[in-house]
């Protein structure tokens, strides 16, 4: 399974200039905003891998715009390197009705259609959501356009935050991640879960590829990604949100994972670790592209080892 990071376009550090990232991904929203020029995404990034662009649907409505489909795909024609475009969909939220989503999913099925027509290398996006009937069914229908690879993405609030969605929402959104797994034949990229905590989960599914930007985010909040999941607070600054402060015997740990994994910048661990952003984002970046370790403890060990159950049991179709 692969990792892929999620990037700005000018942003520092870029973690390829100093060891392999299999693939980027980038979003339209950023492009617009920075105002990028060329028709070559890799020049921009100085990258010679694999990039996808996202919509930026998230980051437009978090700043207040609802993006529009033609000004989106006029972003999409500009890149002639790009290896995949998503397409441009509408979350539903866990209250929403089902009215409210079915609404959303025709939206963002009319989406597809209309980028399908132009693009050939545009992915379908569909949220998860606790009816899971009626995402199965607009599942149904993307796949009838052949696509090469579909997105779920939604699965954040559920897996990772969990609060303010139904009881055993963890094990329920990765129950329909294994499903559409199990049911469907073609590459399936998993929006946002990229953790080292999740990816070992991921992999146990067979899911082919996942993302995440938290590697530079955490960085920024002076925070380490621990391999095995969870995340620690280096900076010496205060403590406002999320994780403990960085024990002698974390630092310790993780300076291990990094030198027996082959970290090429380790020489500068304990001196830029507490001080350089970019240093900690480096690891982040590190950690969370190389980390499968199965956690030891936790409510995700305890997940990992049902779904290993789960997956090691005959199907009910087999014989």
């Amino acid at each position: 399974m692969r990792v892929i990071l999620g990037t700005p376009i000018r942003s520092r550090p870029k973690p390829w200039l100093f060891f392999r990232v299999p693939a980027v991904m980038v979003n339209a929203f950023d492009i617009i905003r920075s105002g990028v020029g060329g028709h070559v995404m890799k020049n921009a990034l100085q990258y010679d891998g694999e990039v996808w662009m996202d919509s930026g649907g998230y980051q437009f409505l978090r700043h207040g715009k609802v993006p529009d489909i033609e000004d989106l795909a006029v972003v999409y024609d500009r890149y002639w390197d790009v290896r995949y475009f998503l397409n441009l969909d509408y979350p539903p939220n866990p209250t929403d009705s089902e009215y409210d989503l079915e609404l959303k999913l025709k939206a963002s099925l009319r989406n597809y259609e209309y980028l399908v027509r132009r693009f050939n290398n545009v992915l379908p996006v569909i949220h998860y959501h606790w009816r899971t009937n009626i995402i199965m069914k607009y599942l149904t229908k993307y796949l009838d356009y052949n696509p090469p690879c579909i997105a779920i993405g939604g699965l954040v609030p559920y897996v990772l935050i969990s609060r303010g969605v139904p009881k055993n929402s963890r094990k329920s959104a990765l129950e329909f991640l294994l499903r559409v797994r199990q049911e469907v034949d073609v590459c399936i990229h998993v929006l946002g879960l990229g953790s080292p905590v999740i990816n070992p989960i991921l992999k146990l599914m067979g899911i082919d590829s996942t993302d995440t930007s938290t590697w530079r985010v955490k960085a920024a909040y002076g925070k380490v990604v621990m391999p095995g999941g969870g995340e620690r607070h280096v900076s010496g600054r205060e403590i406002r949100f999320g994780g403990k402060e960085a024990t002698n015997e974390d630092l310790t740990r993780l300076y291990r994972f990094l030198r027996e994994t082959g970290f090429p910048l380790i020489d500068r661990f304990f001196e830029d670790v507490r001080t350089s952003f970019e240093y900690r984002a480096l690891v982040n970046a590190w950690v969370v592209l190389n980390c499968y370790e199965v956690p030891s403890t936790g409510v995700f060990r305890k997940l990992y080892n049902e779904f290993e159950l789960m997956l090691s049991l005959p199907s009910e179709t087999a014989g």
